[in-house]
């Protein structure tokens, strides 16, 4: 998994701004009616949203977290398939409804879906990796990443328009492996604060317990197919126990190594690649057209694996995790 917005080149407070200026009063007046009616039972549900609106629409995970646990303990409140209180449901996906205020439909509103995921400028879906999830959004046709409610939106009905609750990725991700699956921020990781990072890399794990020996040309017969003499894996060298556990629900939730272990034939490339050119070549490369077609040997190695090689910019091609993990390990060295 990887991070949004990893080289801080959007302006996610201006993202913010544009979230909250548009919805904040619109939840209030609404919010307002159910509160002042006489006949509520449920005054102080909605006074504590109201009060705490502008951390329901742009407040960070951890933010979100305290709103829930200040709804389901002080407040007592359990929604969704648990809910006893199937009014108060019912009021709260009415003032909260994603579809009508937020998907919207073309022409596109002020501040929607659509606006939102082009100004976050989210390539690639954060959860796998494998998915491009551009936007368009044309009279003649449109279409946009997934927006996935990381605290599902039947549970948590008051978190269904909250910016950082909403995950643009892929429809695999989000409609055929998530769906409505319990996600917290301490059962599982969101990319908008964190991703697998350098702790949990990609690797590749031959079946006969040789190692992979970058650059040696001896024994490599299986480069002539498709990589069915090794696994792809994660390694890890983390110590922290809850984040191995938490990596581990989002490797098995998105199917991780079963997908990634379909693109072994883009790591056999790869190791062609390693094989071809040595470090010499490309030095050699670099001298040859630095400051033409490469500014940095780092660019070298890029066009030389298609793909980017660097953290701040694995959120901008598909597969480009896997690339930098493999490069690794195959002593691609950037420097």
């Amino acid at each position: 998994m990887i991070i949004i917005n990893a080289d801080n080149k959007v302006n996610i407070t201006q993202v913010e701004q544009e979230h909250l200026a548009y919805f904040k009063q619109t939840l209030e007046d609404e919010l307002d009616h159910y509160m002042t009616s006489a006949k509520s039972p449920y005054k102080k549900v909605y006074s504590y949203l109201k009060d705490h609106i502008d951390d329901i629409l742009i407040g960070q995970p951890n933010a979100l977290k305290g709103i829930i646990e200040h709804v389901t303990t002080q407040l007592k409140l359990a929604l969704g398939k648990k809910s006893k209180t199937p009014t108060l449901d019912k009021n709260l996906r009415a003032i909260f409804n994603y579809k009508s205020k937020f998907v919207g439909s073309y022409p596109p509103k002020k501040w929607g879906a659509y606006q939102f995921v082009t100004m976050l400028n989210v390539k690639v879906c954060p959860y796998c990796n494998r998915q491009y999830i551009f936007t368009i959004c044309e009279e003649s046709g449109k279409t946009r990443g997934k927006l996935d409610h990381f605290y599902d939106k039947a549970t948590y009905p008051y978190l269904a328009l909250s910016m950082y609750n909403l995950i643009p990725c892929c429809s695999i991700c989000n409609s055929d492996l998530k769906g409505s699956e319990a996600f917290t921020i301490d059962t599982h990781l969101n990319p908008y604060i964190e991703d697998f990072g350098g702790l949990f890399k990609f690797s590749v794990a031959m079946k006969s317990g040789d190692e992979l020996r970058p650059g040696d040309t001896s024994g490599i017969d299986y480069l002539l197919g498709v990589g069915d003499e090794f696994d792809i894996v994660i390694k890890d060298s983390c110590l922290d126990l809850q984040l191995k556990q938490r990596v581990e629900n989002n490797l098995e939730i998105f199917k991780l190594r079963e997908l990634y272990n379909m693109h072994k034939d883009y790591v056999v490339d790869l190791i062609k690649k390693r094989v071809i050119y040595s470090d010499t070549q490309i030095d050699e490369l670099f001298k040859k057209y630095g400051g033409k077609l490469f500014s940095s040997r780092e660019d070298v190695i890029a066009t030389i694996i298609s793909n980017y090689a660097t953290d701040q910019n694995l959120d901008k091609r598909v597969l480009s995790k896997l690339a930098k993990d493999i490069s690794d390990e195959l002593n691609l060295n950037l420097v």
